[in-house]
């Protein structure tokens, strides 16, 4: 008994400081750095930042098409990236794509104003005619910095979030999306090419709360 009560105070205290980077099953993409990549569409270049490479899009040809999709056996999940909007960019940006092309899936994407601020348009699609578009013209951004772009999928909704700040939550019927690839810095499909830079994804099966998502944005933008 006593054994076991022990190895209760052990396991509680190693959950009590698990991070997200210690979640088993978790992706954490360098976007400079990405694996499995299939194909590369034009000339997406590396830039210099305070913390390594991070990849330029040019909003017209670039994109890379990488043979997996992580999203495969995820119950619950929070989906990160760490982003810079270009100003100039076409109204349509779609800069992360997991799934099919038109079936299951999951995309991160902008719409990019005249004034060079953009808000956050994120969409989840489970076929059936089962989906969930969080998109809010009022919630604005300026662009031309770092930001931390997150959904957290759990319990029967999607909320997503602009440097841990809550946009938008809606309920959908989340199952696991088993199918597909991921496309980065434009729409599977190639349209709605990105113009800005992505430094990092990360995928993590579980839900996290906002302290304890990335904070490279803060670093990059210092």
């Amino acid at each position: 008994m006593i054994r076991n009560f022990f190895a209760g105070i052990v396991l509680f205290f190693a959950a009590a400081c698990a991070t997200p980077e210690s979640i088993p099953g978790t992706i954490d993409w360098h976007v400079a750095d990405l694996p499995s990549i299939d194909s590369i569409k034009g000339a997406p270049t590396l830039i210099d930042t305070k913390l390594g490479k991070a990849v330029h899009f040019n909003g017209e040809t670039d994109g890379y098409y990488l043979g997996e999709n992580p999203l495969r056996g995820m119950e619950e999940l929070t989906i990160e990236v760490i982003f810079r909007q270009d100003g100039d960019a076409k109204f349509e940006q779609r800069f992360l794509h997991m799934g099919t092309i038109r079936g299951a899936r999951i995309l991160f994407e902008t719409r990019v104003n005249p004034d060079a601020t953009w808000y956050l348009d994120g969409y989840v699609d489970l076929g059936e005619d089962e989906d969930l578009v969080l998109i809010d013209p009022a919630q604005t951004h300026p662009a031309g910095r770092w930001y931390n772009l997150s959904m957290v999928i759990a319990d029967g909704k999607a909320t997503s979030f602009v440097d841990g700040v809550q946009q938008l939550t809606g309920e959908i019927p989340y199952r696991p999306i088993e199918e597909g690839i991921t496309s980065v810095g434009v729409r599977q499909n190639q349209v709605c090419w990105f113009k800005g830079d992505l430094y990092r994804i990360r995928i993590t099966p579980k839900a996290l709360s906002p302290d304890e998502f990335l904070t490279d944005h803060n670093l990059l933008n210092e």
